[in-house]
C-alpha cells in the first residue's frame, strides 16, 4: 500500500509532458551538436574540393577560373532549395520564428536535410554568408522532428524546436550561454522559467559535444587574445561614437539586404541565371581584392583564399589581433624611421580594411539574392570586426591618446553590429564574449552595443530577421504571430470610460480613482469632453500626503499635458505598438482626426490579448 501511495503521489507531483519534453531536449541538444559538427565537416570537404583546389591547382591558368565556383555553389544551393525545400532558401532565421508563431513549430524533416546540403555548397564554394543561419534552421528541424515523432502538444513543441536552436548555437560558436539568450530573446521572445530548463539543457549537451568532436574543442573561437589598457574615461567619447556608427552600418545592412533582392529579382527574372550571374561577380570581386593588406613594409602579400569569400573569419581573427602599432615592428626591428614604419603599417592596414566593410556588405547581400543559402550573423561579425578595426586604426594615427588598440574596436563592433542587425542586444553581448573570452572587454561591448541597438531601432523597428517577415505580410512579435490582428480595430475593441473634469476638487478626484481602479492614470476633459491631458497616481498621492485643503485642489492643478493614447482609426496591431511605447496596461482612445482631441473610449492590454485568443480560434476552424 505504501508504494503505491508512493507512486500516486509521484504521479501527482510530476508533470508527465514537461518532463518527456525536457528528456527530449537532451536528446536533441545531443543531435544538435552532432549535426553542427557533421555540417562543419561537410562545409570544409566541399571547401577543399573546390576552393582550395582551384587556388592551388598545378595547371596554368585554372586559377584565373576561381569566379567560377560561386556561380557553380549558389546555382547548386538555389536548385536544391527550389526543389525539395523552398523554406530552406535564405538565411533561415525568419522561417523557425515564423513556424514557431504561426505553425506551433511544425516544420518539415526535409528541411534540415536540404538546408545541410544547400548550405555547405553555398557557402564551401565561397559563398559570402554564415553558418549560423543553417545550423540555427537544422537543430530547429531536428527538435521539431523529434516532438512530431513522441505527438507533442504544440506549445512543448515550440519548446523543443528553441532548444534546437541553441544546441545549434552552442556548437557552433562554443557558447552554450549565447545559445540560450539566442533561443529565447529571438525565437521564443520569452524567458520564462518553463522554455528555459529544456533549452539550457539542450545548449549544455551540444557544447559538450562540440568539445568532444568538435572544431574549436574547449577553446574559444577566437583564443589567444589579451587586451591590456581598456576601459578608461577618455575611452568612452569614442565608444559612444562608434555605437552610433554601428547602428547606422546595421541597419544600412539590413535594408540594402532586402533592396538587393528586388533590384536582381526584377533585373534578372529566371532563377537559374540569377545565380549563375550573381555568383559570378561574387567571385570576380573577390579575385580583384587583395587577401591581404599591401604592406609598405614588405610590399608582398601571401596567396590564400579571396578575404570576402566564404565566412571569413580569417580576417576577423586577423582585424582581432591588431592590438597596437608595435605589430609594425615585428617585420623590420631595426628600422631607424620606427614612427614612420609604423604610421605606414597602420594606414596599409586601414586602407585594406575600410573596403572590406561595404565590399562584405554587397557581396553577402548578392549571394542572399542569387539564391545562396546561408547566414546573416557572421557577415554582421565580420562587418563590425572590419569596421572597428578601421576606427581604431584611425584613432591611433589620429587620436592616440583617447585610442584602444583597434583589436578591441574589432570585437566591440562584432557586438554592436550583430545587435543593431538582430535587435537582440543580449543575444549579441554574450556570443561575443563567448566567441572571445576575454572579460575585460566586456564594459565597451555592452556599452556600444546597447547603443547600436537603440540607434538601429530608432531608424527602423525591424530588426534584419523579422524585415523578411513584414515584407511577406507576415507579423510576429515575441513568438506570436499577431497578423490575426490586423483586421481588427480599435474602435471594436474599446470600452466607454469616465473622465475627470479641469474643475473636480481633489476630494472628487480621490472619489473617481476609488470608483475606477482599473485606469493606471485618470483622462482629464474639459467642459467640452475635449481632451486636456491626464493625472498620474503617483502625482494624485503626493497630493492626498500634502497639508493643502482637498477642496482648493483642482484638476487642473494635477493635470499634465500627456495622454498615452491610440487613434480610434487604428488596428490592433498598430495599438500593440502603442502598448510597448507607453508600457502601460490601458490607452486612451481618440479621435485624432478632430480639430480637437476628443476621449472617446479606453483600451486595455487585457481586452486586446482576449480578443488576440478569439481570433486565433476562428482561424484554426
Amino acid at each position: 500500500m505504501e508504494i503505491r501511495q508512493l507512486i500516486r503521489d509521484l504521479r501527482s507531483r510530476i508533470d508527465l509532458p514537461y518532463t518527456l519534453t525536457t528528456l527530449l531536449a537532451c536528446v536533441i541538444g545531443l543531435l544538435g551538436g552532432v549535426g553542427a559538427v557533421v555540417f562543419t565537416k561537410l562545409l570544409d570537404g566541399v571547401s577543399s574540393q573546390t576552393l582550395e583546389r582551384v587556388l592551388h591547382s598545378d595547371l596554368p591558368y585554372v586559377g584565373n577560373l576561381l569566379f567560377l565556383v560561386p556561380a557553380v555553389g549558389i546555382f547548386v544551393a538555389a536548385w536544391l532549395t527550389r526543389t525539395f525545400a523552398p523554406e530552406a532558401q535564405g538565411h533561415g532565421v525568419p522561417e523557425v520564428i515564423v513556424a514557431v508563431a504561426r505553425k506551433e513549430g511544425v516544420i518539415r524533416p526535409r528541411v534540415s536535410l536540404i538546408k545541410i546540403m544547400a548550405s555547405a555548397v553555398s557557402i564551401g564554394t565561397g559563398g559570402s554568408v554564415g553558418r549560423e543561419g543553417p545550423i540555427v534552421q537544422i537543430g530547429a528541424s531536428v527538435g521539431s522532428a523529434v516532438g512530431q515523432l513522441f505527438r507533442l502538444r504544440r506549445r512543448n513543441l515550440k519548446v523543443l524546436v528553441a532548444a534546437g536552436v541553441a544546441a545549434g548555437i552552442s556548437a557552433t560558436f562554443n557558447a552554450p550561454l549565447a545559445g540560450v539568450i539566442f533561443a529565447s530573446e529571438i525565437i521564443i521572445g520569452s524567458f520564462a522559467i518553463q522554455y528555459l530548463t529544456p533549452i539550457v539543457l539542450a545548449s549544455v549537451l551540444a557544447d559538450v559535444v562540440q568539445h568532444r568532436i568538435g572544431e574549436y574543442g574547449l577553446s574559444p573561437v577566437f583564443r589567444e587574445l589579451s587586451y591590456e589598457h581598456v576601459g578608461s574615461f577618455s575611452q568612452l567619447p569614442p565608444c559612444m561614437l562608434f555605437g552610433v556608427l554601428c547602428g547606422v552600418a546595421a541597419v544600412s545592412f539590413t535594408k540594402l539586404l532586402y533592396a538587393t533582392e528586388d533590384f536582381v529579382h526584377s533585373t534578372i527574372r529566371k532563377w537559374w541565371l540569377r545565380a549563375l550571374v550573381v555568383g559570378a561577380v561574387v567571385g570576380l570581386v573577390a579575385m580583384a581584392y587583395p587577401d591581404k593588406p599591401q604592406s609598405a613594409l614588405n610590399g608582398q602579400t601571401k596567396k590564400e583564399a579571396p578575404a570576402v569569400l566564404g565566412v571569413g573569419y580569417a580576417v576577423v581573427e586577423h582585424t582581432l589581433n591588431l592590438k597596437d602599432n608595435d605589430n609594425a615592428r615585428t617585420f623590420v626591428p631595426d628600422a631607424p624611421d620606427k614612427d614612420h614604419l609604423e604610421r605606414q603599417y597602420m594606414l596599409a592596414e586601414l586602407k585594406w580594411l575600410l573596403p572590406l566593410v561595404f565590399l562584405k556588405i554587397g557581396l553577402t547581400c548578392l549571394t542572399l539574392a542569387g539564391g545562396g543559402s546561408g547566414g546573416i550573423f557572421a557577415p554582421s561579425l565580420f562587418v563590425g570586426a572590419t569596421l572597428g578595426g578601421s576606427f581604431g586604426l584611425f584613432l591611433s594615427l589620429y587620436f592616440p591618446a583617447v585610442a584602444m588598440p583597434p583589436g578591441v574596436y574589432a570585437v566591440v563592433g562584432m557586438g554592436a553590429v550583430v545587435a543593431g542587425t538582430t535587435h537582440g542586444m543580449l543575444s549579441a553581448i554574450i556570443v561575443v564574449y563567448e566567441m572571445t573570452g576575454d572579460y575585460r572587454i566586456m564594459l565597451p561591448i555592452m556599452f556600444a552595443a546597447g547603443i547600436s541597438s537603440v540607434i538601429a531601432r530608432f531608424i527602423d523597428r525591424e530588426s534584419i530577421y523579422h524585415k523578411k517577415l513584414s515584407r511577406r505580410n507576415e507579423s510576429v512579435q515575441r513568438g506570436h504571430d499577431v497578423a490575426v490582428l490586423e483586421h481588427v480595430m480599435v474602435r471594436d475593441v474599446m470600452v466607454p470610460t469616465a473622465v475627470v473634469r479641469l474643475n473636480d476638487n481633489l476630494s472628487q478626484i480621490i472619489a473617481f480613482a476609488k470608483e475606477h481602479s482599473e485606469l493606471e492614470n485618470l483622462p482629464v476633459v474639459d467642459q467640452n469632453g475635449f481632451v486636456q491631458g491626464m493625472i498620474r497616481h503617483s502625482d494624485l498621492k503626493l497630493a492626498m500626503k500634502s497639508d493643502v485643503d482637498p477642496h482648493l485642489v483642482r484638476a487642473h492643478d494635477l493635470n499634465v499635458d500627456q495622454l498615452y493614447d491610440v487613434s480610434v482609426d487604428e488596428n490592433l496591431l498598430e495599438a500593440i505598438s502603442d502598448f510597448g511605447a507607453s508600457d502601460v496596461d490601458c490607452l486612451f482612445v481618440v479621435d485624432r482626426q478632430a480639430k480637437r482631441p476628443l476621449l472617446l473610449g479606453a483600451l486595455f492590454r487585457g481586452d486586446v490579448m482576449r480578443r488576440y485568443r478569439e481570433e486565433l480560434l476562428n482561424e484554426e476552424r
